[in-house]
């Protein structure tokens, strides 16, 4: 697995990682802990004791296989100490919660696809990917510049999925692909389920007050005569909590052979935070690690980022 993992060998990131859980996950002190705190901080040399003794029984990075597997055992740790106390996921918030997890992995040769704001998707390897490699690619919304850039770049069949009426508007009706460079562009005014934790919701999808049909990735790719994604994209506002539990719960990404998921993550509620931890576990467990982030930046709250994934397996 590791031979597969480019690393980024920058180290201090992992180290903030270890202060901050200590931080998070540490007991709260009493109002008097915390006034006396406030008039005398503790001794940095406490600190640095207790660093100390974590770090002298550790045996120095001296590869790159040594970093690569400190960054996944950090990762490791944090979801560890997450499924210890669940309730922790309450202690953070707001912009915080996009800062529990980084990269632990870079591929070799990655670039952002699509225009540079909000919209464009980092792409790992897009120059290796197969010919007429299939991207499928979840919201549309008001722009489509990263879904031409794989077909008119690197000559993909790309599928766009949106049951948005305003979306469909925008495409004529009796159209449903098009060229773009090498490749092609291809749109169903369809979305991705289910998009609800609650059972009697999970396929009731009703967007600016019009019912849209919703339908499971699996089914979507059956219909389409899929066996393989080779690209998932997904920038639903929100669904895209419920849609990752269901698809790491069914297997259905390795069923078939996603070797890139790119998500926009819209952490907005605490039980999305919560959910989110069980997403970043999930998809380590199947192989899938990060290898690039970034914040939206029409986003003032700071809760709203790009999450790259690559499968190593």
């Amino acid at each position: 697995m590791l031979k597969k993992i480019a690393l980024i060998i920058t180290c201090f990131l992992p180290l903030c990682a270890l202060a901050t859980c200590a931080e998070i996950f540490s007991p709260k002190p009493s109002a008097g802990e915390r006034d006396s705190a406030k008039t005398k901080p503790a001794p940095y040399s406490e600190f640095i004791a207790s660093r100390n003794a974590e770090y002298a029984s550790s045996a120095l990075p001296r590869s790159k296989s040594d970093i690569a597997r400190a960054r996944i055992a950090e990762q490791e740790r944090l979801l560890a100490r997450f499924a210890r106390c669940p309730e922790c996921a309450n202690t953070i918030h707001g912009s915080h919660r996009g800062f529990m997890f980084d990269a632990v992995a870079d591929c070799d040769c990655a670039m952002r696809v699509g225009r540079n704001d909000d919209g464009g998707k980092w792409v790992c390897n897009p120059q290796a990917l197969p010919e007429h490699a299939i991207v499928y690619s979840f919201g549309v919304g008001g722009d489509i510049s990263f879904d031409t850039g794989m077909a008119g770049l690197f000559g993909c069949q790309v599928y766009m999925f949106d049951p948005s009426p305003s979306v469909k508007a925008r495409f004529p009706e009796k159209e449903r692909s098009w060229r773009c460079g090498a490749g092609m562009i291809h749109y169903q005014p369809v979305g991705i389920g289910p998009v609800s934790l609650e059972k009697t919701r999970a396929w009731d999808l009703v967007i600016e007050g019009a019912r849209c049909e919703v339908k499971g990735l699996e089914e979507i790719a059956r219909s389409l005569g899929h066996t393989r994604i080779d690209i998932l994209k997904m920038d639903i506002e929100g669904g895209e909590f419920p849609v990752l539990l269901a698809l790491i719960e069914s297997g259905a990404l390795g069923k078939l052979g996603v070797r890139q998921v790119l998500v926009e993550f819209h952490i907005w509620t605490q039980p999305q935070f919560s959910q989110f931890i069980s997403i970043m576990d999930g998809l380590a467990k199947g192989g899938y690690f990060l290898f690039r982030k970034e914040f939206n930046p029409a986003d003032n709250d700071g809760v709203c980022g790009e999450y790259a994934f690559m499968s190593v397996r």
